[in-house]
């Protein structure tokens, strides 16, 4: 295709990304207000010339994926454009109508535990595949990384600078917290337009932590039997005995008492 559009969540690497894979490359960024107002004056002079083109947060200027589109429909050679941008890119009425037919889109995801240690890989699904299913469980003991905290790890992300590069709790949390106000105040007023931002905060929240309770149950689900019934799960005690048995009299006794009205209420209808 002329035109790869590298998405996703602001932090996740992108412009890195794009720049390790093609260094030779012209790269331009419209985080650089020059830049920014060059592409929504002049775009011929970043879209000009025969070398491909890396263009950096392009969401910034849409106007320009007009030129981009130009520029495509006179010179369909593969590979001309590189742009990046955030999540919000395929949101983008502009994108969506002047590169229809014309882009590729790839999303980069946070990254997974095993990359955060260094093994070079999302997981080992590629290797399951490749092997027998017999062979699962030596494939999985020959790649097992050490075992670590599943809630440390969910409050650590996977976003490359705080999951990498900040040990400190607290740290992260500040981080974390910047990163927030920045996607309230910025990024989503740009997307869409709306009014009350401390009611959206707390959607969010919400949001949130109806994924954790869902992956509780999901983690829950996948222990043994035996261990749910044993309460050995902080979500999952198993009730006591003296809690259960009162309930279950109370239930027969109930019930008996149904059945006995029953019977008085048909003796009286068909004496």
């Amino acid at each position: 295709m002329p035109v790869v559009v590298l998405t996703g969540a602001r932090q996740t690497g992108k412009s890195t990304l794009a720049q390790a894979v093609a260094p030779s490359r012209r790269f331009a960024s419209l985080d650089d207000f020059d830049v920014l107002d060059a592409a929504r004056r002049q775009p011929e002079l970043l879209l000009g010339g025969a070398a491909p083109a890396t263009l950096d947060e392009v969401q910034r200027a849409p106007d320009l994926l007009r030129e981009v589109k130009a520029a495509v429909d006179r010179d369909r050679k593969a590979g001309r454009f590189l742009l990046t941008g955030s999540a919000n890119l395929l949101l983008m009425k502009q994108v969506s109508e002047s590169l229809a037919g014309r882009a590729s889109y790839l999303n980069l995801w946070p990254m997974t535990r095993r990359e955060q240690l260094g093994l070079g890989e999302c997981g080992i699904w590629d290797a399951l595949l490749d092997s027998a299913d017999g062979d699962w469980p030596a494939t999985v003991a020959a790649r097992e990384a050490r075992a670590q905290d599943w809630r440390e790890l969910a409050r650590r992300g996977g976003l490359p600078y705080p999951a990498v590069h900040m040990e400190d709790a607290a740290a992260r949390a500040i981080w974390f917290e910047g990163y927030l106000r920045t996607y309230l105040e910025r990024d989503l007023l740009a997307l869409s337009a709306i009014a009350g931002l401390p009611d959206f905060r707390r959607l969010m929240r919400i949001a949130c932590s109806a994924q954790c309770r869902r992956g509780l149950s999901r983690h829950d689900s996948l222990l043994p039997r035996r261990e749910r019934a044993r309460g050995r799960h902080p979500s999952r005690q198993a009730a006591p005995r003296k809690t259960r048995r009162p309930v279950a009299r109370r239930a027969t006794r109930r019930g008996a008492e149904v059945a006995e009205h029953r019977g008085e209420f048909r003796r009286a209808a068909h004496p």
